[in-house]
């Protein structure tokens, strides 16, 4: 959705990746938003990453250049950065549908917002509903008490937390690990309060497995 920081974590991964030692493109697929051509375009610059876009044209069709741009190239991953949107829109829906079909990615990524609880939720399900979603990313995860949203997303939808954005700077994106965030909450005590409303008289380290097995589906 629309102000998540999309285009940024698309940007953020990018780097991630590269210091893995990826040759990684980025593929400007937002032809709707004024500027955001312009704004992946700076992001693969600070990054250092490589970028393709066909300018204000159909995103589908710059979906199968890109990847073939991409193998030319011999990239090792190619990141799509597509349309943002306000809501769940039938229409780019559709788009992405299309995308998806065509490219065939490995991985369909949406970015949720930690902060946005139920919303997250709504929006995770009903994307992966049409779009058979691999995985979540999740940004502004860099406030403890979030950390109990992480636990109830990744819950709720059933999907893995793959990447977590954790501040504004191109490295402040980490590979999610469960275990990490488990500690992380069991070390504030919120995790005994969230497991007890489902089980009562549970002790902590019944509650630390409980939380553990739900990060790890």
């Amino acid at each position: 959705l629309q102000g998540t920081g999309k285009t940024t974590t698309a940007g953020k991964l990018a780097y991630l990746l590269q210091k893995e030692g990826k040759k990684v493109m980025l593929g400007a697929l937002d032809v709707y938003r004024p500027a955001a051509i312009e704004q992946l375009k700076t992001v693969s610059q600070d990054v250092g990453c490589s970028f393709f876009s066909l300018g204000i044209t159909n995103p589908i069709d710059i979906a199968i250049k890109a990847k073939e741009k991409a193998k030319e190239e011999g990239m090792d991953v190619l990141l799509l950065d597509t349309a943002g949107r306000l809501q769940i829109d039938e229409a780019l829906m559709e788009e992405l549908k299309k995308i998806n079909h065509e490219v065939h990615p490995e991985e369909v990524l949406l970015l949720v917002d930690a902060a946005s609880g139920q919303d997250s939720v709504n929006v995770a399900n009903a994307f992966n509903a049409d779009l058979r979603l691999t995985g979540l990313i999740m940004s502004k995860l860099d406030g403890d008490a979030r950390g109990g949203a992480a636990l109830s997303i990744k819950y709720l939808t059933g999907l893995p937390i793959k990447f977590a954005g954790i501040g504004e700077k191109k490295d402040d994106l980490e590979i999610f690990y469960p275990s990490r965030m488990a500690d992380r909450i069991l070390g504030m005590g919120d995790i005994v309060t969230l497991v007890e409303k489902a089980k009562a008289n549970i002790d902590e380290k019944q509650a630390e497995k409980d939380a553990k097995k739900m990060l790890d589906g």
